[in-house]
């Protein structure tokens, strides 16, 4: 594949062949939009383009620390030596750690856990605010699932080893007594502050008594004194005293945070404790004795504070040094920004052995984008597939982990006369959103609330333009949608949900030759990609301020960009060169690599999915029109393995969860065919196929809307049985 020197330029400083120009939408070229022609019912019209009792008094309220101090080596200590139980179970859970971390276990999906935050005051100023607390749900929420927006200060040389621990953390709705919560308690208290000693764990000391230990995380947050910015304990203490706590000016990030504190990260810290992590150092004092239980963390001689500069070097273990940026170690909240691979399989374990009760459920989660397309997943075991009819309609089947529906071979009607194959997109759990070009080549959006199609079954809502590129979409929150098409200029265009109205489109310009490709690794970022007028991959990004420039991937490129995220700050992008052959670049968070050639001879635009921190699945069609299939399994590339099958449709994949795929193709006699990947082997067989039926006219992500189509006689008939 020819390449392209690399480097970010502004897209006003290339040279007239190479630059992607501008220009405004033409005009006129947005129709009045009075409705989908063929399609019934939709939306409005959207023009144009265009407390009592307590410890010790702790005197008045203190300043916010300026050097962190974590407490739960002071109770590990404790019950060390006061609990024959807690030596027990402790010795339990590391021996069964051993063997979880071994074997190689995992829980499938997201482990979703449900969060109490006991608020503990006596000035109003403790008295934190709910949007305090949400703050801190969110930052859990990202660091935990990786998807944190500073993980690009990893240095270099451990940016392999950042991992996504599949926990999320969400406010409890429901109380121990079955009835209806916020997730926050309020106590106030005549203390005026608190120790390591627990009181404010107990509504005897000046607190608040803990929720049950095995269903709820207990957060409690309040005023600490002595320097203290919180403290955890360690799985296999009393239930009574199991939680966390947090000094109320290190909690989240706004209303009482104070710097160096105030981006939740203390929070973080000690929950890693909670789920049996140590303190990076071994807690050995300054020497280089102790062990943190964790093979990829580097021995370090003590604990780092402030910003450390790199490299940090102790216990001889240049040229890298000591992983101060890692969440476990005492640097100010900036620092600290990353779990690792073995880390993460620690707290999987304590969630899969002695905390089996506290995961209310596993899914595929929230905190990272789910990519959206034809086939997508939005739960365990959940599959929606959508394709079009030959009479260009709408159609649904989808997989509830028992059965597919509407039946085998059923599917369910949607209605419209479509010019693209849907482009669905998931941003919660029973939540999808569909987005088709109409007749008019205006953007149309449906969507399933978990009750019912709106804006009815077979209706759908005009969002306007003129568009010459099937939409892209993607979501990085909860109601939120961003979707990306090419206008009449072949420049590309934007409009987005906020969760409260659609806003109009937007310019991004360029003069685009494929439709556009976008991913979103993390919480308000976009990276969309494109190819040229000299066929080279160009990308724009949104940064969550501002839009960047174009800037040149090079390459000579045979198919549209097919681009996925594996993690925060990290993007992975599949061409097809003009040698039929795959090709593949990447961007590590510092820079692109460049394009390598993974051979091959494919006859379609490859399809990749990713099921977990660095593994990729590739497919593609080849010569002889079956599936062949490529990995990266965080090491090396396997080369291709056949399939098999004779597919006439590029191949749609998805994963809803870790070592799981299901691939979707049409056959030759225009019925979709499924098969399987369950972790052991691939279902039916290696190269069988499960038939799922109908005559499908489109299933493709990579064509231009057509010009014109053929309209159905009559009223629309269902052709799909």
């Amino acid at each position: 594949m020819p390449r392209k020197a690399n480097g970010r330029a502004d897209k006003n400083e290339r040279g007239a062949g190479d630059q992607m120009p501008g220009g405004a939408m033409p005009a006129g070229a947005s129709p009045s939009v009075n409705g989908m022609p063929g399609m019934t019912g939709g939306g409005g019209s959207v023009p144009g383009m265009s407390g009592g009792g307590g410890s010790a008094d702790m005197g008045r309220d203190l300043q916010p620390p300026s050097r962190r101090q974590c407490g739960v080596m002071d109770v590990h200590r404790r019950l060390l030596s006061t609990s024959a139980e807690y030596v027990a179970a402790r010795s339990y859970l590391e021996n069964a750690t051993t063997q979880y971390v071994a074997n190689q276990q995992r829980f499938s999906g997201v482990a979703h856990i449900d969060v109490v935050v006991h608020v503990v005051w006596k000035t109003a100023a403790q008295n934190i605010s709910q949007s305090q607390i949400d703050s801190q749900i969110e930052v859990l929420n990202q660091d935990f699932r990786a998807t944190n927006s500073d993980v690009g200060i990893v240095p270099a040389p451990f940016t392999g080893l950042v991992a996504d621990s599949r926990i999320e953390f969400r406010l409890a709705t429901t109380d121990p007594g079955g009835n209806p919560t916020t997730g926050v308690t309020r106590t106030q208290t005549t203390s005026t502050g608190f120790s390591t000693d627990d009181a404010i764990k107990s509504s005897a000391t000046g607190g608040i008594d803990p929720w049950p230990a095995d269903r709820y995380l207990n957060i409690w947050v309040g005023q600490l004194g002595g320097g203290l910015l919180g403290y955890a304990q360690f799985p296999g203490g009393p239930a009574e005293t199991d939680g966390v706590v947090i000094l109320h000016s290190g909690f989240g990030t706004n209303g009482t945070a104070a710097a160096p504190f105030d981006l939740g990260r203390t929070t973080t810290h000690e929950i890693g404790h909670y789920l049996n992590l140590f303190h990076i150092w071994g807690d050995d004092g300054s020497g280089c004795s102790g062990s943190d239980e964790v093979a990829d963390t580097p021995n370090a001689g003590g604990p780092n504070f402030g910003v450390p500069t790199f490299p940090k070097l102790s216990c001889s273990n240049g040229p890298n040094g000591d992983l101060f940026v890692n969440y476990m170690d005492y640097t100010d909240d900036r620092g600290m920004v990353m779990f690792t691979n073995d880390q993460v399989a620690r707290m999987e374990a304590c969630l899969d052995t002695v905390r089996t009760d506290l995961n209310q459920g596993s899914g595929p989660g929230t905190a990272l984008p789910t990519p959206a397309g034809p086939v997508v997943s939005w739960d365990e075991n959940r599959i929606d597939a959508f394709v079009l009819g030959t009479d260009r309609a709408t159609y649904h089947k989808w997989w509830d982990g028992a059965a597919w529906g509407p039946s085998v071979s059923g599917y369910e009607y949607l209605g419209g006369v479509c010019m693209s194959a849907p482009e669905v997109a998931s941003w919660g759990p029973n939540r999808l959103d569909a987005f088709v070009l109409g007749t008019d080549h205006g953007l149309y959006h449906k969507w399933w609330d978990g009750s019912a199609w709106g804006p009815s079954d077979t209706g759908y809502e005009a969002l306007g333009g003129v568009c010459m590129s099937p939409p892209r979409v993607a979501t990085w929150a909860e109601n939120r949608l961003d979707v990306f098409v090419l206008g009449t200029d072949r420049a590309l265009y934007h409009k987005w949900w906020d969760g409260a109205v659609w806003n109009d489109f937007e310019y991004l310009g360029g003069t685009c030759m494929s439709p556009p490709e976008v991913v979103a690794w993390g919480p308000d970022r976009l990276d969309v990609f494109v190819l040229g007028t000299d066929n080279a991959v160009y990308h724009k990004w949104w940064d969550g301020t501002a839009w960047g420039g174009f800037e040149s991937l090079g390459g000579v490129c045979a198919s549209p960009p097919t681009a996925v995220a594996w993690g925060p700050n990290r993007l992975d992008l599949f061409v097809i060169g003009t040698d039929s052959a795959l090709y593949h670049q990447w961007w590590d968070g510092t820079s692109w690599s460049g394009f390598e050639s993974l051979g091959g001879i494919c006859t379609s635009a490859p399809t990749v999915v990713s099921w977990a921190a660095n593994r990729l699945d590739v497919f593609v069609l080849g010569t002889d029109s079956a599936l062949y299939h490529q990995w990266w399994d965080g090491t090396s590339w396997s080369g291709f393995e056949s399939l098999g099958g004779i597919c006439t449709e590029e191949p749609r994949v998805t994963s809803w969860g870790a070592d799981r795929l299901d691939v979707f193709v049409v056959g030759t006699d225009g019925g979709m065919y499924h098969k399987w990947w369950d972790g052991t082997a691939w279902g039916p067989s290696v190269t069988g196929y499960e038939a799922l039926g109908g005559v499908i006219s489109d299933f493709k992500l990579d064509q231009p809307a057509p010009d014109q189509l053929p309209m159905p006689n009559g009223t629309a008939e269902a052709v799909l049985n």
